[in-house]
Parts: structure tokens; C-alpha cells; sequence
């Protein structure tokens, strides 16, 4: 790496040189043009005098027509030859400055220089018209970077040290103290930097000043700290989720609080004991825009000029609708996070799933009551079923990303019953292959979307309910997306050569599409890091058939497909029974 870094540096520093002598020998080829010019010049002029002074020293004039007419020919080519000279040296000149004009307006730097007396050149760019809003050409570069009317003292004595030949402090020191950024109307972020120009007795004789704009890049900074702080504050809620907890109480107590009938004066001590501290505790979770908000309403509150209850419920309302809409905020960034119902939940505890079915072991080996049992079972170690899907929506959203296409958040319908999840790790953990068939073979791209007349978002809908039939509950899913649909016809393609002596050529169009989930069957042309190994959909009916269930995919071309899923449904005491268990102790 040393040596190819070595090596790299070593090419980049011949090709400057090698461009520097090639620019320095083009100039110096120009200047002798003009040199052999004048001397040209010089010559004829020699000629012509001498021979109009002939008569002053005693010698004849010119009177040959021949010796006329050669000195007027050598006169008249030597002059043509000069200037075909002179004119082909001022249009590489011309070129040159035009090409120079360019090169510096491309940059998009605003670039001006500006002498001792503090009076900008007649040289700049255009940028200057976009970056510093004026034509700096004769100006005062105080008024051209629009220095206010208390620093122009300050300012000027700087410029007075920048340009002594023998101050003690650098060119670099001097120019901190200059303004680094330029107020600029429409708040664009543009810095300014200062570089010298020294003349032949290396003193300064004027200063260029080049003004960027770095809107884009200062946006870009501001986004990763933005992200970064997001990322803290994640990291210290899942640190300390309870206390989490306990600060949202406490900010919606001020906001009921605050919205109290007859707050006043009286009250205002109490209220701001509860900012200062709520101020602290928010901080604590990195909720720098929230405790922002609560400081201002905190110092508002302490303003001298609120003198009487109206005023003071006034500076409150809009105070506390502020912190509403912070606290607002906050939950709608953490929700995917901690889900929507995180905040009715109150103070959590972690307890391991295994623990939570001994405890159901340990009553029914105690002789517990069976309803006691099945209440434990639904409301502490059950949970709501559709609180399963989250890692399941997160990664069909990823999967839209990463393939360009889009879609909305997945949209629920039916009841939320509650499930335990033990017996059905492996049945979640294998949906991930219905989302990577989904947005991989059935949401089009936005444009065919379109074309088609449907929104560019394609829409997953998820129905969860508990179903009765015959005597037994059932667990019902439909898994449902409005994408391309399951093509019969492909279907039958790849049978051909998949399974060319099967029955399915006696199938209909619903029974010969739910050979998708048969091993090694994929429509796929190409196999992907998402898709088309043929061996996902299999792996979601064996996980429901290992559960005693059945699944079915159903399909409309076009208008989308529907995976529809039942696994048996049981709260009882049976359900831990065939579970895994560890030693449970012996009743007393």
C-alpha cells in the first residue's frame, strides 16, 4: 500500500511539473515573438531613417527607382510579417484569458482581490454576482462583504497589520480574524478565504479573496450529526426503556398540568420545578430538539415583562403546545422501534420466553387452576400476533429499497389475537421468504405500476383473525400484495421441463400455481441473493405443516396474490406441554 501510495504521489508530481514546463516554455515561446517583433521593427525603422538622412551627411539621396521600391517592399512584407506576429500572439493571449475566465467561472468560486486601501480590483468572476450579491469592481471590500458598522473599526486595523511589511504576526495569523463567512441574503452557507499576492520586494500588494459555496456540504454535515445524535438516542433509550418510560409520563403530567383550568401566577413555581426537571431528564435520552423547546418555554416563563395571570396563561398555551408537538415527534421517531403501544405499556422487565413457560409448567405441575393457567398464558406470555411482523415489515421495506421499487407500510386488517410465539419461531422466521418473493417476483417497478394504472406504491395487506371450525380454533392468515400475480402459463413453462411426465397438465389455473411451493420450483430466470433457488416456499409449508396446518396461494394475474394460512390456535396448558422443558420443581 506504502509503495503504491509512493508511486501514485511520485506520477502526480511529474505531470505537474511536466504541465508547469509545458505552460512556462508556451509563454516564454510567446514572449520572444514579441521580442523578434520589436526587433523586426526596430530595424525598419533603421532602414528608413537612414536613408532619409543620407543628405544630412553629405552623401546622395535615394533616387533609384530600384533601391526605392526594394526598401518599400522590405518595409511594407517586414511590417505584414510583424503583424501576422503581433496578431497571432494577441489572439493566443485572447485565448488564453478567455479560456482563464472560463476555467475560474467554472469553479463557481466567487474570486476578487483588494489592495492596501481596501479597494476591490476590476478583476473577478461571475460567481461574485451569485455568491456575493454585488460587483465588487472599485468597491470598499468592507461594503463588499458587508461588514456591520461596529466591526469596521476592528476590521480596518486588521487590514492595517495585514499590510505592514514588518508586523510581527504571519499572513495566516491575520487573515483568522477576517470574516470567515459571508451573510449572504438567502441563507446560503458561503466561507471566504484569503490568500496573498507579493510583489518582486515580497511585500504584500494585495490579497485575493475566494468565497465557496458550501450550502450543500454544511447540509450534509448537519444530516450525519443529525443521524448520529439519532442513533445516541436510540441506544440510550434501549438503555434505560423504564426511565424512558417514566420521562413521557412525566412530560404529559406538565401538559395536563399546564392545560389545568385556572393555572396562574400561583402555579408558576411548581410548573417551572417541573421544566427544570423535566429539561434535565430529557436530555438525559439525547432529545436535544425537546429539551430545546422545554428551555425556551422555561426562560419565557421567567420573563419579567409577564406580570399578571393572562399574561402568564398566554406564554404557557403556546409554550405547552410546543412540547406537545416536540413529545409528538419523539414518538413518531421511536414507534417503529418500540411499537405504537409501547407507551400504555408502562415499566417493562426482561424476562427470558423459556422462564415464562415454566412458570406455566411449574402451576400445572402444582395443580394450578386451569383458568388461572390459560389467563397467565394469554395476557403475560402471549403477545399480540401482529406485533410478529415488525422485523417481517421492516424487511419488505429494506427489499423495496434495495430493488427500486416502493412500498406503503403494511396494512392490517382483522382482530390482533394473541399468540404464544414459542411453537412458532420457525413458521415467522420462514415468512421471510413470502417478503423476498413478494417484492422480488410480484411488486412491479413504480413505472409498469403506472402503466397499469395502479399508485407507483404497491400495498401489502396482512389479515390476522381466530377462526372456529368443527370444534377446533384455527390461527388464520392472508398474506396479500396487489402486484403482478402468479402467471399459470409460466407456471406451466417451467413444469415442462421441471416435471415433464407430472399430472399437472391436468390441473386448473389455482391448482397447478401452488406447485410454487414443490422443492427446487422457481418462474425465476436468474438466481438472485433475494430469490430463484426454488427452495424458499417450500420452507414455509413444511414449517406449517409441522405445525399441523395448511397453506394455499391464490392469484389473479395482474391484480395480485394472496398466501392464506392456518396453523392450529391454542392457549391451554396443552399448548407449553410438548415444549422443551426443564426441571420444574415438585409441589410442596
Amino acid at each position: 500500500r506504502m509503495s503504491y501510495d509512493h508511486v501514485n504521489s511520485e506520477s502526480l508530481a511529474s505531470t505537474r511539473a511536466a504541465a508547469s514546463e509545458a505552460v512556462l516554455t508556451e509563454a516564454i515561446r510567446q514572449v520572444d515573438i514579441v521580442h523578434t517583433s520589436l526587433a523586426g521593427m526596430l530595424a525598419i525603422v533603421v532602414m528608413l531613417l537612414v536613408a532619409i538622412a543620407l543628405p544630412s551627411f553629405g552623401m546622395p539621396p535615394v533616387r533609384h527607382i530600384g533601391a526605392l521600391i526594394i526598401m518599400a517592399l522590405t518595409a511594407f512584407v517586414g511590417i505584414g510579417g510583424l503583424y501576422v506576429l503581433n496578431y497571432r500572439v494577441h489572439k493566443h493571449v485572447a485565448n488564453q484569458a478567455r479560456l482563464t475566465e472560463v476555467l475560474v467561472n467554472s469553479l463557481g468560486q466567487g474570486f476578487l482581490t483588494f489592495d492596501q486601501a481596501g479597494l476591490c480590483g476590476r478583476v473577478y468572476s461571475q460567481a461574485c454576482l451569485d455568491l456575493l450579491e454585488t460587483v465588487p469592481a472599485g468597491k470598499s471590500i468592507q461594503e463588499v462583504l458587508r461588514i456591520p458598522p461596529e466591526q469596521k473599526a476592528d476590521f480596518q486595523d486588521w487590514l492595517n497589520i495585514l499590510f505592514q511589511p514588518d508586523h510581527a504576526l504571519g499572513f495566516s495569523d491575520v487573515v483568522q480574524f477576517l470574516p470567515q463567512f459571508f451573510p449572504h441574503s438567502y441563507q446560503r452557507r458561503v466561507s471566504l478565504v484569503y490568500r496573498p499576492i507579493y510583489g518582486r520586494d515580497e511585500h504584500l500588494m494585495s490579497v485575493v479573496v475566494i468565497a465557496t459555496d458550501q450550502t450543500d456540504e454544511y447540509a450534509a454535515q448537519q444530516h450525519a450529526k443529525q443521524q448520529q445524535a439519532f442513533a445516541e438516542m436510540i441506544c440510550r433509550i434501549f438503555r434505560g426503556r423504564n426511565q424512558f418510560h417514566t420521562t413521557l409520563a412525566h412530560v404529559r403530567v406538565f401538559l395536563d398540568s399546564a392545560s389545568a383550568i385556572g393555572v396562574g401566577l400561583k402555579d408558576s413555581d411548581a410548573l417551572l420545578r417541573q421544566l427544570h426537571t423535566l429539561k434535565a431528564a430529557v436530555k438525559q435520552f439525547n432529545l436535544l430538539d425537546l429539551g430545546e423547546t422545554i428551555h425556551h418555554l422555561e426562560n419565557d416563563l421567567r420573563s419579567p415583562i409577564i406580570v399578571d395571570d393572562e399574561a402568564f396563561r398566554a406564554h404557557l398555551s403556546v409554550g405547552r403546545q410546543r412540547v406537545a408537538d416536540g413529545l409528538l415527534r419523539v414518538m413518531d421517531e421511536v414507534k417503529d422501534l418500540l411499537g405504537t403501544e409501547y407507551e400504555w405499556r408502562g415499566n417493562v422487565r426482561e424476562i427470558e420466553e423459556v422462564d415464562l413457560y415454566e412458570f406455566a409448567r411449574a402451576m400445572k405441575a402444582h395443580n394450578a387452576d386451569p383458568e388461572l393457567i390459560r389467563f397467565y398464558l394469554s395476557t403475560i406470555a402471549a403477545v399480540p400476533v401482529r406485533d410478529c411482523f415488525h422485523s417481517f415489515a421492516r424487511e419488505l421495506q429494506e427489499l423495496a429499497v434495495v430493488m427500486d421499487k416502493q412500498l406503503k407500510p403494511i396494512r392490517y386488517i382483522g382482530a390482533n389475537p394473541r399468540v404464544l410465539t414459542q411453537t412458532i419461531h420457525d413458521f415467522l422466521f420462514s415468512l421471510t421468504h413470502i417478503g423476498r418473493n413478494i417484492v422480488d417476483h410480484g411488486i412491479e417497478p413504480p413505472v409498469t405500476r403506472m402503466a397499469r394504472g395502479k399508485d407507483p406504491a404497491g400495498q401489502v395487506t396482512i389479515l390476522t383473525e381466530v377462526i372456529k371450525e368443527d370444534g377446533e380454533e384455527w390461527l388464520h392468515f392472508v398474506i396479500h400484495d396487489d402486484g403482478n400475480g402468479i402467471d399459470p402459463s409460466r407456471i406451466r413453462a417451467k413444469l415442462a421441463d421441471f416435471d415433464p411426465e407430472g399430472d399437472w397438465r391436468d390441473e386448473d389455473d389455482q391448482t397447478v400455481i401452488q406447485r410454487i411451493f414443490s422443492w427446487g420450483f422457481t418462474t425465476a430466470e436468474d438466481v438472485t441473493s433475494f430469490s430463484g433457488r426454488g427452495v424458499g416456499m417450500e420452507a414455509v409449508e413444511r414449517d406449517v405443516k409441522m405445525l399441523g396446518g395448511t397453506i394455499r396461494v391464490q392469484s389473479e394475474l395482474y391484480k395480485g396474490a394472496s398466501f392464506d394460512i392456518r396453523i392450529p390456535y391454542c392457549l391451554d396448558i396443552e399448548e407449553i406441554s410438548n415444549l422443551p422443558s426443564a426441571k420444574i420443581p415438585a409441589p410442596a
